[in-house]
């Protein structure tokens, strides 16, 4: 991507669509991780207390305001993850709203807007967003102990590839440093590592491993333990003998069969583990890329901020 300076002027080209998604896939992983981190706040609450709404609320609101979110371009029409936040923020601070907030009601409640307006409605639950997150990193990403430690780090880094998001999507048509300008160039790298990695993994998860071997020393198994079952039947050996000679068998018939499906799933599971590996890998260097912030002057923001006031539509 070419760039802006603020000495000599260099011919820019408009954000193509590759680079612009390539940020919103960033912007909605640590969008993800922030609802997950508040999931798991939410979750850590007996069921049935009835504090829990208002708690989660007030625990959304704090890094909200501590970290001036307000201030932060977020898309109400981004993606399904991005969608809820707004929403659970936007419950949060309603002064009618004084129940609380749960993540359930948020999603339910985006869908609605969306609707209304004739967005695209999220079609993904916490509960899909919880089992995709397991499912990229193979249950090893590393995350910290307390909730409320991962949902201030993502929030955080949440807002800081909104930033590169906006200084990508203008392109063109804001001057801002060049500096800021390598950081979004490094960014849409870096998102299309995760959507190369994002891809490769979808493959190889959709990608049929067959069961043939499986089933076919599943049958050896069953045949070999009922030929031995009709031999000791045919002895004509008393009930109390015929189980006694029965038992060992069908235990070691058990525990073959246990290794035999396990074998079958270790097999599934270590064609994932390279995909899930790099994911983790990219996730990990954006998290580094995002550890701190963008090297934003105050020409930066002034640049963004007169882009976003001549935005028509909305959001003006």
């Amino acid at each position: 991507m070419t760039r802006w300076g603020f000495g000599r002027r260099e011919p820019v080209s408009e954000p193509g669509r590759d680079e612009l998604a390539a940020a919103q896939q960033v912007v909605d992983m640590f969008a993800t991780e922030a609802l997950l981190a508040l999931d798991r706040y939410e979750q850590s609450f007996p069921a049935g207390d009835t504090d829990r709404a208002r708690r989660t609320a007030d625990r959304l609101m704090d890094w909200w305001r501590k970290l001036k979110l307000d201030d932060v371009r977020l898309d109400p029409e981004g993606s399904d993850a991005e969608q809820i936040l707004v929403t659970a923020a936007e419950l949060c601070f309603d002064p009618k709203n004084e129940w609380g907030v749960s993540l359930e009601e948020a999603s339910a409640q985006a869908v609605s807007r969306a609707a209304l307006e004739g967005r695209t409605m999220p079609t993904t639950t916490v509960a899909d967003l919880r089992e995709d997150f397991e499912d990229a990193y193979g249950g090893r990403a590393v995350l910290p102990e307390r909730d409320n430690d991962w949902l201030g780090q993502s929030l955080t880094r949440l807002a800081r590839a909104s930033l590169l998001r906006d200084v990508i999507a203008e392109g063109a048509q804001v001057r801002v440093s060049a500096p800021l300008r390598e950081a979004g160039d490094e960014l849409v790298r870096q998102g299309q590592r995760l959507m190369d990695d994002r891809r490769d993994l979808a493959r190889r998860q959709e990608a049929p491993i067959s069961r043939r071997a499986a089933f076919a020393q599943q049958v050896r198994l069953t045949s070999t333990y009922t030929a031995y079952s009709l031999g000791v039947d045919l002895t004509g050996a008393p009930h109390w003998a015929d189980l006694a000679l029965k038992a060992p068998a069908f235990a070691l018939y058990m525990k073959e069969t246990m290794a035999n499906w396990r074998d079958h799933s270790d097999t599934v599971a270590s064609r994932l583990d390279p995909a899930q590996a790099q994911l983790r890998s990219v996730r990990n260097d954006l998290i580094g890329t995002l550890g701190t912030g963008p090297p934003v002057t105050r020409r930066d923001n002034r640049a963004l901020r007169n882009a976003a006031d001549r935005r028509p539509g909305p959001d003006r």
